[in-house]
This record gives structure tokens, sequence and C-alpha cells, in this order.
């Protein structure tokens, strides 16, 4: 689903963000992407979808990430952002939802049940005419998956998806991404999070991905998390 081959990228000339980085994702896993404050995490997600060029070669569902390819690139992978006020920009929660589908020309019939269907898979249908401004933080993220399981993506890339979710909240939201059935690259500082929803881990530091294994392996070791500035999860504590 995702293979990067010497990828670099920086902000300004000659100061990188993400420095060779070399893994590949096969269709059916969900990684998890871990590192301290200002890694790249976020930056390489942004990449993956075409929000930001780079140096070296990269592919997502078997398509160059070139311009060329962005709009299909786009269509095969949903991508969560980590400030749900950024993905809600209509003014009511089914027409957010409703948005690709009715892009993609879908029938009204069509869309009304991809809106339906995509509410009722995070739990929130019974919100499909409540404004976005009175939606809580909770509810802003699960109709931002509701609006990225609309697109019917082969691939999700979630940043920091638990990030000012209640304890209730955050549950639900663990619970609904290890149900979905799509690839998925779940980049967060919730390394509870990480451990219940992804089979494997890389560590991403100074650029670089210093480290990758099954994430029961990661996250237990403590001298690892703590030479990149990461904590133990809770649970090993």
């Amino acid at each position: 689903m995702i293979k990067l081959d010497n990828l670099s990228f920086g902000y300004e000339k000659d100061n990188y963000v993400l420095k060779d980085l070399s893994f590949g994702i096969e269709q059916g896993e969900n990684v998890g992407l871990i590192g301290a404050n200002g890694c790249g995490k976020s930056t390489l997600l942004k990449i993956l979808v075409g929000l930001l060029s780079y140096e070296g070669k990269a592919t997502a569902c078997s398509l160059p990430i070139e311009k060329k390819n962005y709009a299909e690139i786009r269509r095969k992978i949903g991508y969560v952002l980590q400030d749900s006020d950024n993905q809600l920009f209509m003014s009511k929660v089914s027409d957010d939802v409703g948005f690709a589908p009715k892009n993609y020309g879908y029938s009204k019939e069509k869309i009304e049940t991809v809106v339906n269907e995509s509410l009722e898979k995070v739990g929130i249908l019974h919100l499909m005419n409540r404004q976005n401004s009175k939606l809580s933080g909770g509810e802003k993220k699960l109709a931002s998956i509701a609006v990225v399981l609309a697109m019917n993506p082969e691939m999700m890339l979630l940043d920091e998806p638990s990030n000012g979710l209640d304890p209730y909240n955050r549950r639900k939201v663990i619970n609904i991404l290890k149900e979905l059935p799509q690839t998925k690259l779940i980049a967060s500082h919730d390394l509870d999070l990480i451990y219940d929803t992804c089979s494997r881990v890389l560590v991403l530091s100074d650029g670089k991905i210093m480290a990758e294994g099954k994430t029961e392996d990661i996250l237990k070791d403590k001298e690892l998390l703590e030479k990149y500035h990461l904590e133990l999860p809770l649970r090993f504590q």
C-alpha cells in the first residue's frame, strides 16, 4: 500500500525534517508511527497524500506520489486530520460526510445511503443533522472519521486520533479503529492507543526511522523509548 525509498523532505533548503526514509506498509496492516514532537510524523502523512513535495521515491496504492496521481491517491487514501475543525468545513454533519460522494457524482439516493452507513459505523447517526459548531470534541473526531469512511478508502492515515478526547470518546475511537478493515497508518503520542490498534510500530526520530518491529516488542522496551524521548504506555508502567 505504501512504499518509500530514500524519501527526504525539508521546509527549507538543506534543513531536512525527513531524511532517507525507506519502509513499506502491506495491505491489511495497521502500523503505528511514534516519535517525539517535531520529529516529522504529521509531515510524513501530508506527503503520502500529496500535500507536500519531496525528494526520493514514494508510491501509494501502487501509484507514484506525484501531481498527476494526486486525485486518485486521495480517493484511495483517507486522511483524518489532527484538528477536526480543519476537516469539518460545512455547516452540518451530513453535508460534510456527503461532500465526497457528491463530488464523485453519486445519485442523491446513493449519497444518502453512504452518509447513513458512514455515520452508523462510528455510532453517530443521531448527529446527522447537527450543526458542526454544536458538536463536542469527541463528536467532531467521530464525524471526521465518518467523512473519510464516506470516501470508501483502501487505506486510512490518522494524525493523533485521540488528541483532546475524554476517556469515553478515546475508547470509542479505539474500538472503531480496531473494527475498520482498511489498512491504517496511525501517528500518535498515545502509545496505549497504538498498542490497542496496531500490529507493527515505526519509531521516527531526527527525521529517520530509528526502530521498527512488533508493537509489543517496541512498546515494552523502556530503554528504546526513553532514548527517543518517549515513555512506556501506562499499562506497562
